[in-house]
């Protein structure tokens, strides 16, 4: 699969260090660090998530900021300043459940504690706060109105990577007994479900994919689901079970796999451990078939 050099997660970033860097410019006589970071920091994956994670970090920086000012007052050695300011920092992120804006807020106290030796104290800290507020804004304006990430579009993509994954390792497992690719299945899975828990925030919110579509792939995945399940518990069988003549023919039928034997089993003359292998087999190929049938949806 091709990969694009620089994707538009990167270019956005490069915008708002652009924007960021103009706005510091207006706003401020000398450019803000503070400004720049944290626009950097807030570009992400996703409409909502950037709302989100902009919303926290932002909350973040008003504990920054506060924590900063309060210990430019306390008479101790900078070191020790600091290192109280984080503990403290980390404490309120976690206590009000805002973790992913921990490092923009102990930035901002260290900026302050530094900082504010020049200048007074109280001016210093509203004005870094105000400039990572305004780089939040930045990068949450531009992932919003620049390409928005269609987590429909990276839904399907991530689901066709895991289809094409799934024929590859089943037929490993069925013919060959190698199970080596059973990891990479399973992660692909897992990276089918997150772009999948990704569009079900932006469902909620934006509302702007269509209803069948989007009840058509949450049934998909369960089949996906199914498939790597099965394919696991066929990798756990023994080496001398047998195959139905029906699977047989299912299998050259979905997935175009073709086994040279004539020892079928019948139901009849199955062990338990045949038994369970058929089960399985043919749970795993109604599920490989049901995956296979991509849908196709027209949107005017």
């Amino acid at each position: 699969m091709k990969t694009r050099l620089i994707g538009m997660r990167t270019i956005k970033t490069a915008l708002v260090v652009v924007l960021a860097y103009i706005v510091s410019s207006f706003l401020n006589d000398e450019l803000s660090f503070s400004m720049i970071y944290a626009a950097v920091l807030c570009v992400e994956t996703s409409v909502v998530s950037s709302v989100k994670i902009g919303y926290n970090r932002a909350l973040g920086t008003v504990i920054g900021g506060v924590i900063g000012l309060a210990l430019t007052y306390v008479p101790m050695y900078g070191g020790i300043t600091m290192a109280v300011g984080v503990v403290i920092t980390i404490l309120f992120c976690n206590l009000l459940d805002i973790k992913k804006a921990t490092g923009i807020a102990i930035t901002l106290v260290i900026i302050i504690i530094i900082g504010s030796a020049e200048v007074a104290p109280s001016y210093y800290a509203i004005q870094r706060t105000f400039d990572t507020v305004v780089g939040i804004i930045i990068a949450t304006i531009v992932n919003l109105l620049i390409y928005p990430p269609d987590q429909m579009r990276r839904v399907k993509e991530g689901f066709s990577q895991y289809k094409e994954l799934a024929i590859q390792v089943v037929g490993d497992v069925i013919l060959y007994g190698m199970i080596d690719g059973l990891e990479a299945l399973g992660k692909s899975l897992d990276d089918v479900k997150d772009r999948f828990n990704a569009l079900n925030k932006e469902l909620s919110i934006l509302r702007k994919y269509d209803k069948e579509e989007y009840e058509y792939y949450q049934h998909l995945l369960e089949f996906a689901e199914k498939v790597f399940i099965y394919a696991e518990a066929i990798s756990l069988s023994e080496p001398t079970v047998r195959m139905t003549k029906d699977n047989h023919q299912r299998l050259f039928k979905v997935l175009s796999l073709e086994i040279l034997t004539e020892d079928f089993v019948t139901p009849q003359d199955s062990t338990r451990e045949d038994l369970i292998y058929n089960y399985n087999l043919a749970k795993l190929i109604a599920a490989l078939d049901k995956i296979q049938r991509t849908k196709v949806f027209v949107h005017e």
